[in-house]
């Protein structure tokens, strides 16, 4: 079976793998002169299997395994892909939210999320003196993150036998008998089973071929804060369920972003600027629970403002926030493998699960992870993840 990818990030080349290893030719198509050159190395690259719904934790459990030993998969060490598991902390400078931090932790664990315990103001001040006014949270210990640039060139240099064409943009999808062609300026490209995978430009590309697809599209931002202060740098990522503020170290200083996104759904663009005040916003947020991370980015706002590094992309969030991967209702031998707001994280096991169900090993992904989960009503989450305690 010829089965072509559309699109090259983490998610596209993780899918690539996979197939391959079902024993499926797979050629890759990325419109742009590189792999994972717009939503992936804008990611935080970010690893955690604690989510308030079975399919996410199935989903992630699967991908932290794979993470684990992931030298006997690619062939590549933790060391080479800027590995850390560090652990997140889940903070709040309010007290009076320990029942409810209480009350989520039972649900994790009735999802199978075993790593994720409670903190008081003592837990957080002993392990956390960067914290500032915590009072209470939840620390999940299986936390990590990765190199977003890294993890997808390893996925790519694992692969043997596919063909990756960069610089070709797919110009459209026509159904045949009893496959698909697929028009890019200078070839048609015959194939048995086509992949979207190209990240926020996949929701129009499956709206053209008149599929509902149940995802907004909107921006996130991250900016690099030059710091060098030694709590910090050994911290593990830290939200402020407040207000959606998080951070996480970097070599040479933070990643600091906020979850103030546009509820509207926007067209994708490959550049995103930082909006104005997105900064200040980020560490009036954040100051509560890190304190020196606040006075980090006013310092260097009012100082050094070249230092800092901005960041944007586009990125999509399914109505109950879990990413659509089967196949195409109404389009025989069309699969998506969309919707992915945690695509490095989610990397290892989307792309098994796509696979599946290209190759027909299982029955049951279009109910669990396709698009047939929307035939009834979802109640859509809200984007604002972390304030909004996803």
């Amino acid at each position: 079976m010829h089965v072509v990818v559309v699109g090259g990030g983490v998610i596209g080349v993780s899918s690539a793998w996979w197939l391959e290893r079902a024993g499926c030719t797979v050629t890759v198509l990325e419109r742009r002169q590189g792999l994972g050159q717009v939503t992936t190395p804008n990611s935080l690259g970010t690893i955690r299997t604690q989510y308030a719904s079975a399919a996410l934790v199935s989903l992630a459990q699967e991908s932290l395994i794979f993470y684990q030993a992931i030298d006997s998969h690619l062939g590549v060490r933790h060391r080479e892909l800027g590995w850390a598991t560090r652990g997140y902390a889940y903070l709040t400078a309010d007290p009076t939210h320990e029942v409810r931090l209480k009350e989520s932790l039972e649900m994790y664990a009735s999802l199978g999320v075993s790593s994720s315990s409670y903190l008081n103001a003592g837990d957080i001040a002993r392990r956390f003196p960067f914290a500032g006014g915590a009072q209470a949270g939840i620390f999940h210990a299986d936390g990590s993150w990765v190199d977003p640039a890294k993890i997808t060139e390893a996925w790519a240099s694992a692969l043997d036998s596919t063909e990756i064409r960069l610089g070709t943009a797919v110009e459209g999808l026509q159904k045949t008998t009893p496959g698909w062609e697929v028009v890019t300026e200078d070839h048609t490209i015959a194939a048995d089973a086509v992949v979207i995978a190209a990240g926020p430009y996949s929701i129009s590309m499956l709206e053209d071929l008149g599929v509902n697809v149940p995802v907004k599209t909107t921006p996130r931002y991250r900016a690099f804060i030059p710091d060098g202060h030694g709590d910090h740098a050994a911290a593990p990522l830290v939200i402020n369920i407040e207000n959606g503020s998080y951070w996480r170290p970097v070599p040479g200083g933070i990643w600091l972003s906020l979850a103030d996104v546009d509820e509207r759904s926007l067209p994708p663009a490959d550049a995103v600027a930082l909006p104005h005040g997105f900064i200040e916003r980020a560490a009036n947020a954040i100051e509560s629970v890190s304190p020196g991370v606040a006075e980090a980015a006013r310092t260097a706002l009012s100082e050094a403002p070249e230092s800092i590094g901005a960041a944007g992309c586009f990125q999509s969030y399914p109505a109950d926030d879990a990413p659509i991967i089967g196949a195409v209702p109404g389009h025989d031998g069309l699969f998506a493998n969309v919707a992915h707001w945690a695509g490095v994280m989610l990397s290892p096991a989307s792309g098994r699960v796509l696979a599946d169900a290209v190759t027909g090993v299982a029955a049951t992904i279009d109910a669990v992870h396709g698009f047939a989960r929307f035939e009834e009503a979802v109640e859509r989450t809200s984007t604002n993840k972390f304030g909004g305690w996803g």
